[in-house]
C-alpha cells in the first residue's frame, strides 16, 4: 500500500458500537466522511459539542487519551486516531453518543477492518506534512521522547518493566499504512495483574476483560496467547501513532520513546505545536532508503 499524496477521507460511513473500557458504558461511533479536508473532527451527539482531534484540547491522560472541551469528555480515542492516522485517513467527522469510544479487542484491528471494508477516498489538493527541522525532546527523570528530523516517519519505541514476564522490550519500524497494518494494528493494550484492582478502585478498566487486554501476572501473559512475541511494546507504538494524530497533520520525523506513554507522547506533541521552528511544512514525503541507527535490543528493525 503505497503512501498517499492526497488528503483522504472514506469513501463511505461506518457505524461501530460496543463498550468503553473504564467506564464499561454502552456506546457508538459514526464515521463520516468529508468533501474537502477538515482534518479529524469529534462530534458529541447528545450536546452537539465539537471537538477537534488537536493536542490542545487533550485532557486526562491516565491510561487513555482523552479531549475536553465545554465539560464534554471524549475518552479512549487513541486507538481509533491509531488506525485512522495509520492507513493516512485525517480528515473526517467523527461522531460519539457517550463520553468513551468502544475498546472493541483492545487493539486497533476492528477499526482498521472497518476502514478497510468502508474504503478510502481521495480529496482534492496535496497532502501537507509537518517536517521536523530541529530535535524536540521531552523529560521525566528516566522517562523520555524526542523527536528527531529524518526523512519519512520512523518509530523506536522501548519499555522496561521490572515485571520478568514482561521485562524489557524494544521495536523500531518506519511507518506505511502495509507496515502499520502488519506490525502495530493488531497488538492489544495491555495491563499488569496487580494492578487491576487500584485500576478500578479509581473507576478506570471497569470494562476490562481478557476479550481487551492482555494482562501480565508474574508467570506472564493470563491470556491463552499473544499476537506477537512483543505485543507490549507494539501497543504503546500503536498508542503513539494515535496521539501523533493530535499535531493535526502528519508528521515527517524519527521519534524515539524511553518508558513513555500518553502524558508524554501529547506532551511532545504540544511541544511541536508550541515552537514552529523546530518543523516547516512540506508536501514532499518521499520515504528515505532506511538502515537502522540503533543497536538492536531485543527485535531487529522492521
Amino acid at each position: 500500500m503505497p503512501r498517499s499524496t492526497t488528503p483522504q477521507t472514506l469513501s463511505r460511513e461506518i457505524t461501530i458500537s460496543g463498550r468503553g473500557l473504564h467506564g464499561n458504558h454502552p456506546c457508538s461511533v459514526r464515521l463520516v466522511p468529508v468533501s474537502a479536508p477538515t482534518g479529524l473532527v469529534f462530534v458529541h451527539t447528545p450536546t452537539g459539542t465539537v471537538i477537534p482531534a488537536h493536542a490542545d484540547l487533550a485532557g486526562d491522560l491516565v491510561l487513555a487519551t482523552t479531549l475536553v472541551k465545554d465539560g464534554v469528555r471524549l475518552q479512549t480515542i487513541e486507538h481509533l486516531l491509531s488506525a485512522l492516522a495509520g492507513l493516512e485517513v485525517e480528515h473526517l467527522r467523527i461522531e460519539v453518543d457517550a463520553e468513551e469510544l468502544p475498546i472493541l479487542d483492545g487493539s486497533a484491528a476492528p477499526w482498521v477492518d472497518a476502514i478497510l471494508q468502508a474504503g478510502i477516498h481521495s480529496l482534492e489538493g496535496r497532502r501537507r506534512f509537518m517536517k521536523i527541522t530541529r530535535t524536540v525532546e521531552i523529560r521525566n527523570g528516566d522517562r523520555w521522547i524526542r523527536a528527531i528530523p529524518f526523512d519519512g516517519l520512523r518509530l523506536r519505541y522501548v519499555i522496561d518493566f521490572p515485571l520478568p514476564a514482561l521485562g524489557r522490550q524494544s521495536r523500531e519500524l518506519s511507518l506505511t499504512p502495509e507496515k502499520y497494518r502488519r506490525e502495530l494494528g493488531s497488538a492489544r493494550t495491555f495491563c499488569l495483574a496487580q494492578e487491576i484492582d487500584q485500576m478500578r478502585s479509581r473507576g478506570l478498566a471497569l470494562g476490562g476483560s481478557l476479550d481487551n487486554a492482555v494482562v501480565f501476572g508474574a508467570d506472564g501473559p493470563l491470556n491463552e496467547s499473544l499476537r506477537y512475541e512483543d505485543e507490549a511494546v507494539r501497543h504503546k507504538m500503536l498508542d503513539l501513532v494515535g496521539d501523533l494524530a493530535l499535531l493535526g497533520a502528519p508528521l515527517l520525523g524519527l521519534v524515539e520513546a524511553h518508558a513513555a506513554g500518553h502524558a508524554m507522547h501529547v506532551a511532545l506533541a504540544k511541544a511541536i505545536l508550541a515552537d514552529p521552528s523546530c518543523w516547516e511544512w512540506t508536501e514532499d514525503a518521499e520515504p528515505a532508503n532506511v538502515r537502522s541507527i540503533f543497536q538492536p535490543l531485543v527485535a531487529q528493525p522492521a
